[in-house]
């Protein structure tokens, strides 16, 4: 027998809906613990990083505790209500945990730099399965063609922002890299403090969202149903991860990192507004048209 479709105007399947609800609230206390076990709060976690990574690491759990986990909250008691915004919502937090757990097991540079946090390893591992289970089960729950708006010049517009996304991480953030990586001997200061770490952000970028975004961005030009479900996953993302780098330029302001610079933190922080915004804006329709078309969308069974 074939399951009732998920669509904008009804919940999402009781069983997907009851799971997805554990994962996103199992998610917010990881985040949170983690945080404030970090270098954040009480510093029970040291990572074996150099001291302008332990400074990026402060911002990161600051937006981790203060954005990350509320809006798995959020996520958790909408879904729990059964309100059809509820996983799309979740996508944000959850693929943002994903992104990061790796970075803080395989990141660090064990055989180089004091810390502790190969003793936390089973504690991140299990940050990383709840957020790649939680993206999971709120892809589940959402049924793309449903999503709002679901026309041409929406899909057109979003499309867009997700270019701008992979403009952004490929020219912004890494293209001197790949030169300067190209060149055989790199000189650049993250690389040279922290070269596993580095390596590592630079895969998950150019391996993962780069390619995502740039599928999504296509199937929305093709206006495919399931590209929708795909940018609203990477835009959720990017929503989060440009704040945190924001954050951690700021922290290495204010702790006088020599590392820092001032252009540096202004471009992170203008990214940070512009792609923010940009997220609130292509969210808001998923919550207006619940709340205004909930009576007037028929409900397929």
């Amino acid at each position: 027998m074939t399951q009732p479709a998920t669509h904008l105007g009804s919940p999402p399947s009781e069983s997907v809906s009851r799971w997805l609800t554990r994962s996103s609230w199992v998610l917010a206390l990881g985040l949170a613990a983690n945080s404030i076990l970090g270098p954040f709060v009480l510093d029970v976690i040291e990572y074996r990083y150099s001291e302008s990574l332990v400074n990026q690491g402060i911002g990161l759990d600051a937006v981790a505790l203060f954005a990350a986990a509320p809006l798995a909250i959020v996520a958790a008691l909408l879904v729990a209500r059964r309100h059809p915004a509820g996983p799309v919502v979740a996508f944000g937090p959850a693929l943002f945990a994903a992104y990061m757990a790796p970075q803080y097991v395989v990141g660090p540079e064990y055989l180089t730099l004091p810390g502790n946090n190969e003793r936390f390893f089973v504690f991140h591992l299990t940050i990383f399965v709840v957020a790649v289970a939680t993206a999971v089960l709120a892809w589940r729950a959402i049924d793309p063609a449903a999503l709002a708006p679901d026309n041409e010049q929406s899909d057109r517009r979003r499309s867009l922002v997700l270019f701008g996304v992979v403009a952004f991480i490929f020219g912004g953030r890494w293209l001197v890299g790949i030169v300067d990586l190209l060149g055989g001997e790199p000189t650049g200061v993250d690389y040279r403090e922290n070269p596993t770490a580095y390596l590592l952000i630079g895969f998950l970028d150019l391996g993962v969202v780069v390619p995502a975004a740039v599928a999504a961005a296509v199937g929305l030009r093709r206006h495919r149903p399931w590209a929708r479900t795909a940018a609203y996953a990477v835009i959720g993302w990017f929503a989060l991860v440009p704040a945190a780098v924001a954050a951690m330029a700021i922290v290495m302001q204010v702790n006088d990192d020599p590392d820092a610079t001032t252009g540096a933190t202004v471009m992170f922080v203008v990214a940070a507004v512009v792609f923010t915004a940009a997220a609130a804006q292509l969210y808001r329709p998923v919550f207006g048209t619940v709340a205004g078309e909930r009576d007037e969308r028929p409900v397929h069974r």
